[in-house]
């Protein structure tokens, strides 16, 4: 990429912004790739990837693009192993044990009544005195 005209000019796609080795002057028109060059900029002026050469950029960013995959790869095989430890864990904290169905009762009778809470809230409907202190 040159310093040119034209290359100032032209408009990149989402691909050129995430893995292109020069940075595109500007985003690309959709918004999504306009977050990824949004990202890719910060990320290349935090750590001042705009200094390198080419062959020490590519090195980085196949290092950073590979501990990304590993992370949301962890995250995707850990996190539903942990969600059900953790809603055992939230039944304790709120009452005190988590073996009985009536305390996951009591927790979606909550959960309801506030969302009922919310949409009425938000439809105009009045809220009784007790409510309206809180």
């Amino acid at each position: 990429m040159g310093n040119s005209l034209e290359d100032w000019k032209r408009v990149p796609t989402t691909a050129d912004a995430l893995f292109g080795i020069h940075l595109p002057y500007r985003p690309p028109k959709n918004p999504v790739g306009a977050f990824f060059w949004r990202q890719r900029v910060w990320l290349e002026t935090t750590f001042g990837l705009c200094l390198f050469e080419p062959w020490e950029k590519i090195l980085i960013l196949t290092i950073f693009y590979l501990l990304l995959t590993l992370v949301f790869t962890g995250l995707y095989k850990f996190v539903p192993q942990q969600l059900p430890l953790l809603y055992k864990r939230l039944l304790y904290y709120f009452f005190g044990n988590e073996e009985t169905d009536v305390t996951a009762m009591s927790v979606r009778h909550l959960v309801a009544g506030l969302v009922k809470l919310n949409s009425s809230a938000a439809a105009g409907v009045a809220v009784g005195p007790a409510m309206s202190e809180l």
